[in-house]
């Protein structure tokens, strides 16, 4: 595989087949920052033994393993993504552990399975790179019987804040990740919506937060580096202004002063 890093953008989740050593990194990375949050929307969708799930842009498997464990022997879980590269290394990850468990190449928006075909579906970090988000929560509602459940775990991302540095720098930066690398940038804030509009009922969401103390990992989550370039490539910042917001960071962070967080959304509802 490839060993480029994955630029954090909706259009590098697009063309991830040949990049794909990167993603996998990358998913892995966010499996254990998002390590609480995952299992509680997976609680949110109260499946049990014999029970059926799919999980919506599966990745590397890691989610839709943690399902299946749920269901356990007599029960199913679907895993779909739109990368071969991604569901030829899950399949390949998970197959020695005997679960019941499946990967296929899908688009999350015109899925082709039968309507009512599983008990839950849940889709997490998918809706910020989708076209139609809308469309795809659609789906997902299609294909969960009624009195099923859907969960959604999605970025809020002009939510990020970093402290010790130019306001104006930051505003820029998030402002670059936010409406230019992601299809949807501030989708968090959307999960109610699209749940109620997609047919659910008993809809709960709720707003989170993650904090990083570490210039490191908050640079390999919120793709900072990147951001700063775009925003200065696209003439919101100055070359001096941007070497300065970058030197402070590391700055704080030699001095044990570095903050960042931003907030994520998780919701969950029952289809009708």
């Amino acid at each position: 595989m490839n060993t480029t890093r994955y630029d954090g953008s909706s259009e590098g989740w697009r063309r991830i087949d040949g990049q794909s050593g990167a993603a996998a990194r990358y998913l892995e990375m966010m499996n254990e920052v998002l390590a609480a949050q995952k299992r509680q929307t997976m609680d949110l969708l109260n499946l049990g033994p014999g029970m059926s799930a799919i999980e919506i842009g599966c990745g590397l498997g890691l989610d839709a393993e943690a399902l299946a464990a749920r269901v356990g022997p007599t029960g199913r879980v679907v895993g779909i993504d739109a990368s071969q590269d991604l569901i030829a290394e899950a399949t390949r990850r998970t197959t020695p552990l005997g679960l019941p468990l499946s990967f296929q190449v899908e688009d999350a928006q015109a899925l082709s399975f039968a309507d009512n075909s599983f008990d839950g579906a849940r889709v997490d970090r998918v809706l910020q790179h989708l076209p139609d988000p809308a469309k795809a929560v659609r789906e997902m509602a299609r294909v969960v019987r009624p009195g099923g459940r859907l969960a959604v775990l999605e970025p809020d991302w002009p939510t990020v804040a970093i402290g010790g540095v130019d306001i104006d720098v930051t505003r820029a930066v998030v402002r670059y990740k936010s409406d230019v690398t992601l299809a949807h940038g501030a989708i968090g804030r959307e999960v109610r919506r699209l749940l109620v509009e997609a047919g659910c009922t008993d809809v709960f969401v709720e707003q989170g937060s993650l904090t990083f103390g570490s210039f490191a990992v908050a640079e390999r989550v919120l793709s900072l580096r990147r951001s700063l370039d775009g925003a200065r490539e696209k003439g919101w910042i100055t070359p001096v202004q941007a070497d300065r917001w970058w030197s402070d960071l590391d700055r704080l962070d030699r001095d044990g002063k570095f903050f960042s967080g931003m907030s994520g959304v998780l919701g969950a509802g029952t289809v009708r």
